[in-house]
């Protein structure tokens, strides 16, 4: 039987970036590969694209007990000078900035590097690709701090000073109105609640079984509590509000618990009865604290 090639943490990092490479074609389009590993191409229109790679610290392959972990997290972006105007990057299912980069058998994860390549190249390349021949047609679709897709296992994030420079007096207008409305309770709730839907959904330390068990009686009555403690208390806020009506409307028991647990999670001045009740919902959500009691 032939023994497996063992390589180091930083072999792999070199495998992940040549798939990328090769898989968004970069040398055909100009592209340059920098020593540290990034990807970088100078613009005659003075910006500049970079791909930029960060590895984690704690990177490590144990062939001999079968185990290791190599993590990689990259950003893609357009610069001019030292001012980042424009930026896509994908989120990690394993929450952090670092995605894993190994398989069970401690080999690149190819397939978790399939589900990038048409991200970038449709938000990033093809991107860059409308803004040389007519910026402001490419800006339409990104007149926002932040865009991002129904599932949040994205975003773009655009300065102002983007639309500033390359947008029309309406772009700009229209980007400091939905700036203004981030800083609503409305856009918190609906964000906080998504980003934590997407996390929660793919992590590995949920119960998902038992989350898709409840029943909305159930559900409403530890919500329900909560609300009613929040509100004797005077720490329920607009954005609770805002929450709570968007937990009302979802239909999904496994969305729908884990938007109760983003009303009722770490509640702050409120009975010892209520506490424990979040404890225990901590319990039997989170696969860590129930072997962390064994």
């Amino acid at each position: 039987m032939m023994s497996m090639e063992q390589k180091r943490p930083a072999d792999i990092f070199a495998e992940a970036l040549d798939y990328l490479w090769n898989g968004l074609d970069l040398e055909e389009k100009g592209w340059k590969r920098l020593k540290k590993g990034d990807f970088k191409k100078k613009a005659k229109n003075g910006l500049t694209y970079l791909i930029w790679f960060e590895r984690s610290r704690y990177n490590y392959i144990d062939y001999e007990n079968g185990h290791g972990n190599v993590e990689v997290g990259f950003t893609c972006i357009i610069k001019q000078g030292d001012d980042w105007l424009y930026s896509f990057k994908i989120e990690s299912t394993t929450g952090g900035s670092f995605f894993r980069m190994l398989t069970e058998d401690l080999q690149l994860n190819i397939g978790l590097l399939d589900t990038f390549l048409p991200l970038i190249k449709v938000h990033y390349l093809d991107f860059i690709n409308c803004f040389e021949e007519d910026p402001t047609e490419a800006l339409q679709t990104v007149c926002a701090p932040f865009t991002q897709p129904e599932d949040y296992s994205w975003y773009i994030y655009v300065r102002e000073q983007m639309v500033e420079r390359y947008g029309t007096a309406e772009q700009l207008e229209e980007y400091r109105r939905q700036l203004e409305l981030r800083g609503t309770p409305e856009c918190k709730a609906k964000n906080g609640m998504g980003s934590m839907l997407f996390h929660l959904s793919h992590a590995h330390d949920v119960d998902h079984a038992w989350a898709a068990s409840r029943t909305a009686e159930e559900l409403d009555a530890v919500v329900g509590n909560h609300v009613r403690a929040k509100k004797q208390y005077d720490t329920w806020t607009d954005e609770d509000e805002v929450g709570y009506q968007l937990y009302l409307q979802e239909q999904d028991m496994e969305k729908r618990t884990y938007r109760a647990w983003y009303l009722i999670a770490n509640p702050r001045k409120l009975p010892r009865e209520i506490v424990n009740q979040e404890l225990s919902f901590r319990f039997k959500l989170f696969l860590d604290e129930k072997r962390e009691t064994k």
